[in-house]
């Protein structure tokens, strides 16, 4: 990280940045001294200084460091408004036209699932959300995705900070039975939400992955009432999803 010396030292800071968002869990300041390799004064000026800026924060046990709510806002409004944009909503009328309902293209910020883009369906009778809406993570079909993608560790740390409200009859709040949930998540490739957030509201979401990293950093999903989509039919929009997200996916470079 050290290797361009006429560097700015915020631009340096920056790249300890992508170091940190890069990592599968909260690292600790011995794990970011050998994966950055720098000093330990050098390292500790710039995560002070990432901290100044509320780009980072450390948990509460006061040894791990983590992306801040500002740094994950405005890689979001990056990717919201990058060249790809276009293209995205593109994709994203393409599918909601072929099958007939809502799509959104989601991200995970925090304890919640945030809709980047979004088109309704033409049909009557739909559940409103908005571009820039926020949903539960443990109850949602992209939150699960989400979820089920991340390191066990995490996740757990995630659920607890949520607090796990109980939404609808059918939501899942035992640590346990979510855990089931996400084996099963991740083993299938989808999630759903059937009537989890809103009673009557089933959605089906497909992974969207970084095509350099193999990871999954956004999620495509379908969304409409119950009396239209529910477990009996989901498995059939599978194939127009998967290649939405395929095709989504190449925006994201």
């Amino acid at each position: 990280m050290d290797d361009i010396p006429d560097a700015p030292p915020a631009m340096k800071a920056f790249g300890l940045l992508e170091v940190i968002a890069s990592m599968d869990h909260a690292p600790t300041l011995a794990e970011l001294t050998e994966v950055a390799d720098l000093p330990k004064p050098t390292l500790h000026r710039w995560l002070a200084m990432l901290e100044n800026a509320d780009l980072i924060h450390r948990l509460p046990d006061g040894r791990r460091y983590e992306l801040a709510a500002r740094a994950t806002t405005l890689a979001f409004s990056i990717l919201a408004n990058s060249p790809g944009s276009m293209r995205r909503h593109q994709i994203l009328q393409k599918v909601a036209a072929d099958l007939g309902e809502s799509c959104n293209f989601t991200v995970l910020q925090g304890y919640e699932v945030i809709y980047l883009d979004r088109v309704e369906a033409a049909l009557p009778l739909r559940v409103a959300f908005q571009k820039g809406s926020h949903v539960p993570a443990h109850c949602s079909a992209s939150g699960k995705l989400f979820l089920a993608m991340m390191s066990p560790a995490k996740r757990e740390r995630l659920l607890r900070a949520t607090g796990l409200k109980r939404y609808t009859p059918n939501t899942l709040t035992d640590l346990a039975a979510l855990d089931e949930e996400f084996a099963k998540v991740k083993r299938q490739g989808y999630a759903l939400d059937d009537e989890e957030f809103l009673s009557g509201l089933f959605c089906i979401a497909v992974p969207i992955f970084d095509l350099a990293r193999g990871e999954c950093v956004a999620a495509l999903a379908l969304q409409a009432p119950i009396v239209r989509l529910s477990r009996a039919n989901a498995d059939a929009r599978l194939p127009a999803l998967r290649s939405a997200a395929e095709a989504l996916a190449t925006t994201l470079t």
